[in-house]
């Protein structure tokens, strides 16, 4: 069969193509589904290493994943659409005006409200707080 008579199958089964990563873990599910396999939320434990709101150090076991753009909106369920979030900085996002996005770098980037920042100069985690973590022996 052809690619073009592969996915016009798949199309009309309602199969969802899934990007997967080196143990077949997904990594990118498309809209299959809003909630979060396994194996995107290590990749985010792994990318963010807890909440990436900058100057939050709550570890991955008390974040949520977060999509950027909103699940119902048209986003997907994948590591370049998704950031680890504690409750606190879910709710900055969801109620009080900030806005979060994946950078160039594939970091998350979070811009705050006018109020807070007319200029709304985006701002990082500063990535190299977490160094050390990468260089400590398992």
């Amino acid at each position: 069969m052809s690619a073009a008579t592969v996915r016009r199958l798949a199309c009309d089964a309602t199969v969802i193509p899934a990007m997967l990563g080196a143990a077949s873990e997904p990594l990118d599910v498309g809209r299959a589904t809003a909630t979060t396999p396994t194996g995107i939320r290590r990749a985010l434990i792994a990318r963010d290493r807890g909440c990436a709101f900058p100057g939050c150090d709550r570890p991955p076991g008390w974040c949520d994943a977060h999509h950027c753009r909103h699940w119902a909106d048209g986003g997907t369920t994948a590591l370049s659409n998704l950031v680890l979030l504690c409750p606190q900085h879910h709710q900055a996002i969801h109620h009080h005006g900030w806005q979060v996005s994946i950078a160039g770098t594939g970091h998350p980037e979070f811009t705050p409200p006018p109020w807070l920042d007319p200029t709304q100069r985006p701002r990082a985690r500063a990535w190299r707080e977490h160094l050390h973590e990468l260089a400590t022996p398992a």
